[in-house]
């Protein structure tokens, strides 16, 4: 009997609650940057533990209100450095990532792209918020608010 009631309030917390599966992020690889004028980007910040790496928030909109969010890191500091970020962007649509722990060299800049989401005609865009991770320390940046036009 107390087996059975175990069970009964196991499934009544799942029913009352809801069962829901975690969504986890994917982990994206870093690339090389190209920018044109769809890229919309606030200006470079120093990290805050390593200041010659710099890193910024890009959001990149496309003509077919496609949107995506992109950490962009860049090191100037002299030697190589190994980093790793975070982008939140979109997230009920599925726009955040991880991004893959990596080798960054000196007088290199390199992307994390987080996926493409489609955005409604006339939805405004979402501000990107990244954080980059050198040396175990993590610093946050956020990209400008865009002006929805429809």
């Amino acid at each position: 009997m107390r087996r059975l009631t175990t069970v009964a309030a196991a499934a009544g917390a799942v029913l009352m609650f809801g069962a829901h599966s975690a969504s986890a992020s994917p982990t994206e690889n870093w690339k090389a940057v190209y920018t044109n004028s769809n890229w919309h980007c606030a200006d470079y910040t120093s990290h805050v533990d390593k200041p010659g790496v710099k890193f910024k928030a890009c959001v990149v909109v496309n003509s077919s209100r496609g949107a995506q969010a992109v950490l962009v890191a860049q090191n100037v500091s002299g030697g190589p450095v190994t980093i790793d970020g975070r982008i939140v962007f979109e997230s009920q649509l599925g726009g955040d990532a991880w991004c893959a722990s990596t080798p960054l060299n000196t007088g290199f800049t390199r992307g994390c792209f987080a996926p493409t989401v489609q955005l409604a005609s006339c939805d405004p865009v979402g501000i990107a918020i990244v954080t980059l991770g050198v040396g175990g320390r993590d610093d946050t940046a956020r990209s400008e608010p865009l002006i929805t036009v429809c």
